[in-house]
């Protein structure tokens, strides 16, 4: 079925074009073995592996065994991980749940707990059939209403346990923790473990940008700001700064002027404990009352209460999260997966587990790993190291399995105005536009594009471009790597 896939794919691409490609292939080469010596890259490294999905062989390989950063990139491994070991349909639950009882005057004698299952969906804004934060809590409301419950003598807790305390690799940037890509992971995720911190921008260059608001209101938090105006136009150069757990964050950093307010994104410090502060305070203005405190499972070191479960909250299947994952590089949803088949391949969802449940599926595959070195699910970490040859054998692996299309069509598509991904801009009006389906990958000096490119006769190649410490802006990169995309596509 999905070979006819496969087939089909390379059909309709190859059958929009015409041409006889004449030396194209020594274009191609001519085009590759220039780029390291460019004055962007000459000082860095950069990479370049193809491989055709039908027979295996090597169409172009420069320095394809070298370890190089990948970015996001690695989102390619842990979102086909996933979806080839929990299955295109997984649903991932939350569920409201009581200990003691409840009388006949709907008073609950004990604690109230929301139980996370690691969903990253729950409560986001941005992710096709799930409720939005506010629209969340008025159906938790309504549905602790049904089930008789009018006072709760005890505690909101929020049970996070189902993924471990360590929010963070330990060596991601302290420039990234706090700020919205860098979310911790939780076993009971909230809105993808973000917020929106609103500012009012000077009306000069330097003037101090004064904290407004955040959307929504996070109990607690505590900036020391320092965050000053920008240039017209200048736009997100803000960060803040602040650990899981942490409630003082500092703002450092640029807003731009000449808009009446301006926002940027902050990771909720501790997003099980905002879900149960935020029912509680949802349950206070529906005349629910609450005589207990608000607590996570973290803090209570565990326990060992009897409970009833009364409602459940599912995910989108897991396909839809894989899409937005991909099409929009969600860190936070890569690093849940990750830690969630760690949990369920090694018994606890951990970092590491996930990671030796990634190398011991690449095993299985006998996909090439020397050089592999793995430290999140994301690709947020300077540390992740990757050939491009491991990329293009992993896409070429996938090719014929039963998810490779959710796989394929999470993937970004080049020269696409519609699509949402990150790369409509490139390769437009060209052979390789609607043709490309790739991930890009982007952190400080680091710039990646893998993906899948039909050629002019149809066969469907597999790629991987890395650039490492490039000097120069990320276009000029992207423009290198848009130029091979177009030679790939235009092969005969």
């Amino acid at each position: 079925m999905f070979i006819t896939l496969i087939a089909i794919i390379t059909l309709l691409i190859s059958s929009q074009f015409s041409g006889t490609g004449e030396n194209a292939y020594q274009k191609l080469i001519r085009t590759a073995k220039a780029i390291p010596q460019k004055s962007n890259i000459k000082h860095g490294q950069w990479s370049i592996y193809v491989i055709d999905t039908e027979n295996g062989n090597v169409i172009l390989d420069i320095n394809g065994e070298k370890s190089l950063a990948p970015a996001s990139n690695l989102k390619l491994l842990t979102s086909a991980v996933a979806l080839s070991l929990l299955g295109e349909n997984r649903q991932f639950n939350t569920y409201l749940e009581y200990s003691g009882s409840i009388n006949n005057n709907g008073t609950l004698s004990d604690n109230l707990y929301i139980r996370g299952e690691g969903d990253p969906t729950l409560g986001s804004s941005e992710m096709n059939g799930v409720l939005p934060l506010s629209s969340l809590l008025d159906h938790w409301v309504e549905a602790i209403r049904a089930r008789g419950i009018r006072k709760v003598n005890g505690d909101i807790i929020a049970d996070d346990s189902y993924l471990d305390f360590m929010p963070l690799p330990g060596d991601w940037y302290w420039e990234d923790m706090g700020n919205y890509y860098a979310a911790g992971t939780s076993g009971l995720c909230i809105n993808e473990n973000m917020y929106r911190l609103y500012f009012k921008p000077g009306k000069k260059v330097g003037q101090k940008a004064i904290v407004i608001r955040t959307e929504p209101k996070v109990p607690g938090l505590v900036f020391f700001n320092h965050m000053k105006t920008g240039p017209v136009g200048s736009g997100d150069k803000g960060f803040i700064y602040g650990a899981p757990w942490q409630y003082y964050h500092q703002l450092e950093g640029t807003i731009p002027a000449g808009v009446k307010e301006f926002s940027i994104k902050g990771a909720l410090p501790d997003p099980a404990k905002f879900a149960a502060q935020s029912l509680y305070d949802r349950m206070i203005k529906n005349d629910i009352t609450v005589t207990g405190q608000i607590f996570t499972e973290r803090e209570l070191s565990g326990s060992d209460k009897a409970r009833k479960q009364f409602h459940v909250i599912k995910s989108p299947p897991l396909k839809e999260i894989i899409y937005r994952l991909n099409k929009r590089s969600v860190n936070i949803y890569s690093e849940q997966l990750l830690k969630i088949i760690g949990k369920e391949f090694k018994g606890e969802g951990t970092l590491e587990n996930g990671i030796l449940v990634l190398e011991d599926w690449l095993e299985k595959r006998n996909i090439y790993t020397e050089g592999l070195f793995i430290h999140d699910g994301s690709g947020l970490s300077r540390a992740n190291a990757t050939p491009t040859r491991f990329f293009a054998e992993l896409l070429s692996s996938v090719c014929y399995d039963t998810f490779f299309e959710s796989y394929y069509n999470s993937l970004n598509i080049a020269g696409d105005p519609n699509d949402t991904g990150y790369m409509k801009q490139m390769c437009k009006g060209t052979r390789a536009a609607k043709n490309v389906r790739g991930k890009t990958g982007l952190i400080n000096r680091v710039r990646a594009h893998s993906g899948y490119v039909a050629t002019r006769s149809g066969k469907l190649l597999c790629f991987s471009m890395i650039a490492n410490d490039y000097q120069g802006s990320v276009r000029s990169i992207d423009k290198l790597h848009e130029k091979i995309m177009i030679q790939l596509a235009e092969l005969p």
